[in-house]
C-alpha cells in the first residue's frame, strides 16, 4: 500500500487515526491580501494586539495583524496537544502559496507533538498569487505540485502530501480564470501522484444575496479533467448547510463533503460571508446527523479550520479539539453509530489521503 507524505517522513496509512483533514498550524504571516499592502489606515485594528476589548470587532471581520499570523510554534504545540488529548493522530495543514506557508516549522511542530502533520502545495484566491504564478501554464503548475509532492518544497526536503486549499474567489463565480488554471494544475497533478486534493469554494454569490452553491461546477471540471472523485473532498460545505438539497446533489456525485468550520459560531465576516449569519455548531451536528442517517457517512469529514490567533483556545476559541471533545458526543447523543463516527474520523479521511497505485507513495 502506499505510503503517505507527512512533514517528518513517510507513514502508512494505517497509523494516520483520527484525522483532521482541514486545519492551518502554522503560517509566516497575514493572507498576502492584507499583509502586502502598504497602507492599513482603513484598518483600524491591523496593528492592535488581540485583547477582549477588539475581540468583538474581529468576530465581525476586522482585519488584525496578529489575529491572521499562526507564527508562533510553541502555541501551536500547546494548541495541538488539545487535539492529541482527545485522541487526534493526523492534521492536514491546508496552508499553502498565498497564506505563507512554512513547511520547516510545521516538522518542528510535528516533532514537539508526536503528531502527523501533513504539509499540501496549492495556492490560495488569485489575488495572493506571486507574480510567476501568472506567467506560467496549468501545466507549468501542475508540474511544480508535482515537484513539490514527489521531491519537496523548495530546499526543504519536505514532501507535500496532498494538494490544497486551492481556493476561489467570489467575483466572479465560481471561479476567477487564474484560480481556474490552477484548479485544472490541481486536477493533473493529481492524476500523476495519486494524492488526495480539496477546493476552497466561492463562499459569498452577491447576485443572489446568500451563501453560494456552486459546487457542482468544481465537480464538472474535476470529471473533465479526469481527476480522481474518491481522492476529492470540497471543503466549507457546512456553511450551506441549510441547502440539503445541493448537499445531497453533491453527495450523489460521489465527493465528500468537509463540514470543517466547527468553532466559527459568531463570526460573520462581510468579505467571507456578505453578511450572512454563520451557521451554528448545533447546526452542523444535526445536519451530519441527518444526513448518517440517509446513509451518507462514508462521504463525510469534519475539521475546525483553524486560520485565525482567535480560534486558538488561548484566545478564548475551541482550537482543534472541538470535534473530538464536544462534537463527537452530541453526534452519538443523536443516534451516529460507532462505526459512522470511525468513518468520518478515520476511514473517509485515509481513503483520501491514501496515494492510489502507482501514485508518489
Amino acid at each position: 500500500m502506499n505510503m503517505i507524505q507527512t512533514v517528518t517522513g513517510p507513514v502508512s496509512p494505517d497509523e494516520l487515526g483520527v484525522v483532521s483533514l482541514h486545519e492551518h498550524v502554522y503560517s509566516g504571516g497575514g493572507p498576502a491580501l492584507y499583509a502586502d499592502r502598504e497602507d492599513h489606515s482603513d484598518f483600524p485594528y491591523w496593528d492592535l494586539p488581540i485583547t477582549i476589548d477588539i475581540l468583538g470587532a474581529l468576530r465581525r471581520g476586522a482585519p488584525n495583524r496578529e489575529n491572521m499570523s499562526l507564527n508562533d510554534e510553541g502555541i501551536a504545540v500547546e494548541e495541538l496537544g488539545h487535539f492529541a488529548a482527545h485522541g487526534g493522530r493526523t492534521v492536514v495543514d491546508n496552508t499553502g502559496v498565498g497564506l505563507s506557508r512554512d513547511p520547516a516549522a510545521l516538522r518542528r511542530i510535528a516533532e514537539a507533538t508526536g503528531l502527523n502533520i501533513i504539509t499540501t502545495t496549492g495556492f490560495y484566491k488569485h489575488e495572493t498569487h506571486p507574480g510567476w504564478v501568472k506567467e506560467m501554464t496549468a501545466d507549468q503548475v501542475a508540474d511544480l505540485m508535482v515537484s513539490e509532492i514527489e521531491e519537496g518544497i523548495g530546499d526543504t526536503g519536505i514532501r507535500a502530501g496532498s494538494i490544497g486549499e486551492c481556493a476561489c474567489s467570489e467575483d466572479p463565480l465560481p471561479y476567477h480564470p487564474e484560480e481556474e488554471k490552477i484548479l485544472r494544475a490541481a486536477c493533473r497533478a493529481q492524476i500523476r501522484t495519486g494524492v488526495g486534493f480539496t477546493i476552497h469554494p466561492s463562499i459569498y454569490d452577491a447576485r443572489e444575496g446568500g451563501i453560494a452553491a456552486v459546487g457542482e461546477a468544481y465537480i464538472d471540471l474535476i470529471e473533465e479533467e479526469g481527476a480522481d472523485l474518491d481522492s476529492f473532498y470540497l471543503s466549507h460545505c457546512d456553511l450551506s448547510l441549510d441547502r440539503l438539497d445541493y448537499h445531497l446533489r453533491l453527495l450523489d456525485r460521489g465527493i465528500t463533503i468537509s463540514y470543517d468550520t466547527f468553532g466559527y459560531e459568531g463570526i460573520n465576516s462581510p468579505e467571507f460571508l456578505g453578511g450572512c449569519r454563520m451557521p451554528t455548531d448545533i447546526e452542523r451536528v444535526d445536519r451530519i446527523a441527518a444526513l448518517c442517517r440517509r446513509g451518507y457517512d462514508r462521504q463525510i469529514v469534519m475539521a475546525q479550520d483553524v486560520g485565525m490567533r482567535m480560534l486558538w483556545k488561548r484566545y478564548g476559541g475551541s482550537g482543534y479539539s472541538l470535534v473530538l471533545e464536544w462534537a463527537v458526543p452530541l453526534l452519538r447523543s443523536r443516534g451516529v453509530t460507532e462505526q459512522q463516527l470511525r468513518n468520518m474520523l478515520v476511514e473517509n479521511p485515509k481513503r483520501i489521503l491514501t496515494p492510489a497505485p502507482g501514485g508518489a507513495g
